[in-house]
């Protein structure tokens, strides 16, 4: 029988990368790979990519257990919110219920005695995972390189961030995909294990440097205070509890009280065998996206 792999967020940037990945050996008969669709629009971009979609809401609890029949392993990619609690324990409580055996989870870098609520949050959910007998494999990402990419491409003379010149460590999403999809086409090889996700540390104002570097053009930048970013994350429609703990994790950064801000790792390479993408080549191979000033 064909194994079945369900990727939650299956249209997000992790999620979506994962799809990809997988794509070809999904193609080649090696198991049946199914995209998680919030919506009908969602679900016509899956099948617009060649991809098989699934209604999938974690705000619809009659929707997880269909979708989850007959699935051996999910990807669980969840929102940036508290209610990433609550709707991990019901796709968990499904996936129990239908069989499933091996979940992935995409949590986040923080010691184990965190005292940042949206760290302490990821962390519940790994031992939830863990305490229901679930084979697992947890990613702990620290700073993605994309979120910081998605405003300075529309803005490519500047930088802004709220972290000083402290240097924090990176990783791109594909390189968490990566990672990711590797436990799910091989649950046994990677059952058990928590990868933290980490390649390079860089301050800012070295980031700046080698995007001037790359684009040819100059590019500043421009720190601002941690206390300004909590009404920023609020104007942009973050839940306020997950913003207010963000905002408490970046302000422990630029203070130099964030264990593992800067740490770096070689998972990439030693799970993948490949080199992972830094800043370098993540924008050598992004700069066709830069609005042109």
């Amino acid at each position: 029988m064909t194994r079945r792999i369900l990727v939650t967020a299956a249209t997000g940037t992790v999620g979506g990368a994962a799809m990809r990945l997988l794509a070809g050996d999904a193609k080649s008969g090696e198991f049946e790979l199914i995209g998680a669709a919030r919506s009908a629009r969602s679900a016509d971009r899956l099948r617009a990519e060649g991809f098989a979609p699934v209604t999938f809401d974690y705000d619809r609890p009659e929707t997880l257990r269909p979708a989850l029949e007959g699935v051996d392993s999910v990807f669980l990619i969840t929102g940036y919110s508290v209610d990433m609690l609550i709707h991990s324990k019901r796709l968990l409580d499904a996936a129990k219920a239908a069989g499933v055996r091996h979940i992935v989870h995409l949590g986040a870098l923080a010691p184990d005695d965190t005292p940042h609520p949206h760290f302490a949050w990821h962390q519940l959910i790994e031992h939830t995972i863990e305490s229901m007998g679930f084979s697992f494999t947890h990613l702990r990402p620290n700073f993605f390189i994309d979120t910081v990419w998605a405003g300075f491409k529309h803005r490519p003379d500047r930088l802004v961030h709220f972290v000083g010149d402290r240097k924090i460590s990176w990783i791109s999403s594909e390189d968490i995909a990566a990672v990711g999809t590797a436990a799910l086409r091989d649950p046994d090889r990677h059952s058990g294990k928590t990868y933290p996700l980490a390649v390079e540390a860089l301050s800012l104002t070295e980031i700046a440097t080698l995007l001037s570097e790359v684009t040819h053009r100059p590019v500043e930048y421009r720190p601002r205070e941690p206390t300004e970013l909590l009404p920023i994350l609020l104007k942009q429609g973050m839940d306020p509890v997950y913003a207010t703990s963000l905002a408490g994790g970046v302000a422990a950064i630029e203070a130099g009280n964030m264990p593992l801000a800067d740490a770096v790792y070689d998972t990439v390479k030693s799970v993948t065998g490949r080199m992972p993408l830094g800043w370098r080549a993540f924008a050598e191979a992004r700069k066709g996206e830069l609005t042109a000033s």
